[in-house]
């Protein structure tokens, strides 16, 4: 090695070992969108994936949608949105659009998520089961 090329080699070295170390970028995390017709599936999510569950509106047959049951401690509800039918040239009828629920997988564990229906005015009625999905998130 040429005597002229040791500063050089050296001055490299130290700027080397004085930058900070770039971090690791984390894991993209995915979306996993699931249906009324995926009830009794169970779904496997990373911490930080989202589910995010797409159900028709029910309200066509006077249901009322209730707030979902979940563990708080898996699972975090990010939103809730209605959203409005879609628009066509003839509407359909009884298409009271779509209900979209979002939660992130916050920590490692199992859930049940259920969502539940019920008519206002049958009072002496149990609500039904509208959805239930069971999730498992790992690391």
């Amino acid at each position: 090695m040429h005597r002229s090329s040791v500063p050089l080699l050296t001055c490299f070295l130290v700027m080397a070992l004085l930058l900070p170390a770039s971090p690791v970028p984390a894991a993209p995390s995915a979306t996993y969108t699931l249906t009324e017709k995926d009830s009794g599936r169970t779904l496997t999510l990373k911490v930080g994936d989202k589910l995010l569950l797409n159900l028709r509106n029910p309200a066509s047959g006077g249901y009322t949608v209730l707030a979902p049951a979940y563990d708080a401690k898996i699972l975090t509800l990010l939103s809730r949105q209605d959203l409005p039918p879609e628009k066509r040239p003839t509407p359909l009828m009884g298409d009271f659009g779509r209900l979209e629920f979002t939660w992130e997988a916050r920590a490692p564990g199992e859930s049940a998520v259920t969502v539940n229906i019920a008519r206002p005015w049958e009072q002496d009625k149990p609500p039904e089961q509208f959805v239930k999905i069971r999730v498992r998130v790992g690391r």
